[in-house]
C-alpha cells in the first residue's frame, strides 16, 4: 500500500465517530443473535474505499469469504468495516440479524468524502447525505433504496437537483455537492447504496445492506 492510500485510509478512520449533523445518531440496545445478515460491497469502476458502520451492542461484525487482507472490522465493539475495493472487485460481511446500519462513508479516489447517516430526529427518521468541503473535484451522483416510504426532508432537498422517484416508494436520487447535505425522511431504512463514478457515468461503487 503505497504512502498517499495508507494517509486516505487512516483519515478515513478518523472519522469513525463523525456524523453530518442532521440529527443524533441511532443507539442501540439488545441481545446479540446471529450474525446472519450480509453487506456486500461491489465495485465496477476504478478504487474506491469505504465504512459502514452498525449500531454498538450486537455480536462483532465479521468478514465473508470475498474480503480481503485490505479490508477490517474495526470498532471497539467490531462494529464498522473499513475496506478498499476496485474494478471488478467484491467484499463481503455479516451482521447479527437485529442489528442496524447507522452510517457509510465513502471515498472515490482523492475526490472527497460523502457520508450516508441514518438518523433519527423528533420521532421521525432520515436518510442524509453530505459531502465534505472540498472544492477541487465534483460532487458525487447517488441512487439510495429505501424500504417504505419516502418523503422530502424539511431543509435538506433540493427539487430539481434531488428527487425520489416512483412516488414515495423511492429510490432517493440527487448530487451532493462540496459542502452540502441532501436527506429525505423515510419509514424504512436503505437497502442499496449506488455512488457514481465522477469519471465514468453509470458506473461506480455498490454497497447492497440487510432489509
Amino acid at each position: 500500500m503505497s504512502e498517499k492510500e495508507f494517509g486516505r485510509r487512516r483519515f478515513l478512520r478518523s472519522t469513525a465517530t463523525a456524523g453530518v449533523g442532521v440529527a443524533g445518531g441511532i443507539a442501540a440496545t439488545g441481545t446479540a443473535t446471529a450474525n446472519t445478515d450480509e453487506i456486500r460491497v461491489y465495485s465496477n469502476s476504478n478504487y474506491w474505499e469505504y465504512q459502514v458502520h452498525t449500531a454498538t451492542g450486537y455480536d462483532d461484525l465479521e468478514k465473508g469469504g470475498q474480503a480481503n487482507g485490505d479490508d477490517d472490522i474495526l470498532g471497539v465493539g467490531k462494529d464498522f468495516v473499513d475496506g478498499q475495493v476496485s474494478d471488478g472487485g467484491v467484499d463481503n460481511y455479516w451482521m447479527d440479524s437485529d442489528d442496524s446500519i447507522t452510517q457509510i462513508n465513502v471515498t472515490y479516489n482523492d475526490y472527497g468524502w460523502l457520508t450516508i447517516d441514518v438518523t433519527t430526529a423528533n420521532l421521525k427518521a432520515a436518510v442524509s447525505v453530505e459531502r465534505d468541503g472540498n472544492p477541487d473535484w465534483p460532487g458525487y451522483d447517488y441512487t439510495i433504496d429505501i424500504s417504505g416510504q419516502v418523503q422530502p426532508h424539511d431543509e435538506y432537498f433540493d427539487p430539481g437537483q434531488d428527487e425520489i422517484q416512483n412516488g414515495d416508494a423511492g429510490p432517493f436520487v440527487g448530487t451532493v455537492d462540496p459542502g452540502d447535505i441532501d436527506a429525505v425522511w423515510r419509514t424504512g431504512v436503505p437497502t442499496r447504496v449506488f455512488i457514481e463514478d465522477p469519471n465514468s457515468p453509470g458506473l461506480g461503487l455498490t454497497i447492497s445492506l440487510p432489509d
